[in-house]
């Protein structure tokens, strides 16, 4: 897992709910929420969330799982060469494994940089 990088002191937007999110970017948030809900479905078939790099956990999710079973819908399916999963401005998430069954995934955002204070953040 990659290391973070220094904060800004700017706040990241969290997102308990996509759907108190106001303004153009609200479809972007519910986008970042659908991928943590994906992995929410996968914690609870297999009891613990998907680990390792985004090309791993994304893998896992597209049905490369004991199972087999697809939790990434068409529309979330944004894969860049790498097989890493996009946000909404094409750039690859940052998942950080908090616990057995919580990952925050982050998306950098309008600007297409970690840790500004335009970051989406979901937990």
């Amino acid at each position: 897992m990659a290391a973070e990088s220094p904060r800004t002191s700017a706040s990241p937007t969290q997102l308990p709910n996509a759907g108190r999110v106001a303004g153009p970017d609200a479809a972007s948030a519910i986008q970042v929420e659908a991928v943590g809900r994906s992995i929410r479905d996968y914690g609870n078939r297999f009891g613990g969330n998907p680990e390792g790099t985004n090309a791993e956990i994304t893998r896992a999710l597209d049905g490369r799982n004991p199972k087999g079973v697809l939790f990434l819908r068409a529309e979330q399916r944004r894969l860049n060469a790498e097989g890493e999963l996009l946000d909404p401005w094409g750039t690859p998430y940052f998942f950080h494994q908090l616990s057995a069954h919580q990952t925050e995934i982050r998306s950098a955002g309008p600007d297409h940089k970690m840790w500004t204070s335009d970051d989406l953040i979901q937990r």
